[in-house]
This record gives C-alpha cells, structure tokens and sequence, in this order.
C-alpha cells in the first residue's frame, strides 16, 4: 500500500507545481503592468514638461513685448534709454533660461525617481522568479521521481502466480 501514499504525496506535488506556474504567470503580468506604467508616466512626464517649457516661452515673450513696448512708449531714444532697454532684454533672456534650466531638473529628477523605483519593483519581481523557478524545478523533479517510485512500487507489490 506504500503506492497509496506515493500517489497522495503525487496529487500534492502536483499542486504545487501548478500554485508555482500560476504564480509565474502572475508575475509575468506584473511585469508587463509595470512596465506600461512607467511607459504612461514617462509619457505623462514629458507632455507636462513640454507643456511647462511653452508656458515659461509664452511668458518670456510676453515679457520681452512688454519691455519692448515701455521702451518705445517712453519715447527716449538716447544712448541710456537703450542701454536700459538691452539690459533688461538680457535680464529676461537670463531669466528665462534660469528657469528652463530648473524647470528641466525639477522633470528630470521625477523622472530619474519614477525609474529608480521602477527598477526596484523590477528586481524583486526578477528575484521572486528566479527563487519560484528554482523550486518549480525541484517539485517537477521530485514528481518525475516519484512517477517512477509509483511504477516500480506497483511492480513490487503485484501478486505472481508461478506454476
């Protein structure tokens, strides 16, 4: 009766293995989530990154109009008045690629964030699978072996008729 308990130990083994597969499914699919997720957000990242550098040009321009524009309706057309005006071209020139230089850390900073943390989820999801492909291995190799103890116990355990 030694096949009887082979045969559950068997049925349990191949549960197991079937809880691991189904488990390296699961993990598949996380990966392929996680993967489409930093795929949106870096895609969500750099439209508003694009959409923070147009504003900051829109304003910028607006700026260099208005300077423009007080320049000309001061009416001044002197050396000093000129001066002026070109100084306070340069300084919104200055100040704008300030900004488009803070605006492109502060988005390269989220983003370099959003990737680190990505990778980590990445490493373990790596790291779950190795260990579940290790011990699917182990549970398929202890089942073939126990096909094979099963047979050779019901070999050993048939009656023989000799004449």
């Amino acid at each position: 009766m030694g096949w009887v308990t082979l045969s559950l130990r068997k049925m349990a083994l191949k549960q197991r293995v079937s809880n691991l597969e189904y488990r390296l499914v699961q993990i598949s699919q996380q990966q392929q989530t996680l993967a489409n997720q930093s795929s949106y957000a870096q895609r969500y990242n750099g439209m508003m990154q694009n959409q923070q550098m147009m504003q900051l040009n829109v304003d910028r321009l607006n700026y260099l109009k208005d300077a423009r524009a007080n320049a000309a309706n001061s009416g001044s057309t002197d050396y000093q008045s000129q001066l002026d005006l070109q100084t306070a071209l340069d300084e919104i020139n200055l100040n704008y690629q300030f900004n488009q230089m803070n605006l492109e850390s502060v988005f390269q900073a989220q983003e370099d964030s959003m990737l680190q943390e990505v990778n980590r989820q990445q490493q373990q999801l790596e790291l779950e699978q190795e260990q579940i492909q290790t011990q699917l291995a182990a549970a398929q190799a202890e089942l073939e072996s126990l096909d094979s103890a099963i047979s050779n116990d019901i070999k050993n355990g048939a009656i023989k008729l000799t004449s």
